[in-house]
């Protein structure tokens, strides 16, 4: 019986393990976290932040929607490029997926209002009412 186990071992190519496989795993592991770290780190719209009297850090800021209005009523859901339409869209199937999903808008200090109010008529179409607005504190 021993002399079949001591064949068996010699064809075994002296106990080399193929690495083959792990290596391909590891190379997919760092494609993904490469991937995953370029769509965090994309930069959100760049506003021109207006500033408030009365404004107040929020003690949970959390895991909010970010929505972007530029200067000439442009509309961003996180970085990407939308309409008011699109936006609607997202938003109500972001509040079927989860009720409780609360949102964070960014306006540049020299948007018309009206895109900022169709920015919340579209969350409150959607059912969200849970809003916060960008600002600067006054030094005042």
């Amino acid at each position: 019986m021993s002399r079949k186990f001591q064949n068996w071992a010699a064809d075994d190519d002296d106990g080399e393990v193929d690495l083959t496989p792990m290596i391909d795993i590891v190379f997919l592991l760092i494609v993904f976290f490469m991937t995953v770290a370029n769509m965090i780190t994309a930069e959100k719209h760049p506003i021109e932040m207006p500033v408030a009297l009365n404004s107040s850090i929020p003690e949970d800021y959390g895991d909010r929607t970010t929505i972007t209005v530029d200067a000439n009523g442009s509309i961003y859901s996180g970085v990407f490029l939308v309409t008011l339409d699109e936006l609607r869209d997202t938003l109500a199937e972001a509040s079927r997926e989860n009720p409780s999903v609360r949102v964070y808008v960014r306006a540049d200090s020299s948007t018309e209002h009206q895109y900022v109010n169709d920015v919340m008529q579209a969350c409150a179409e959607a059912g969200l009412s849970n809003l916060i607005f960008a600002a600067y504190q006054s030094d005042k």
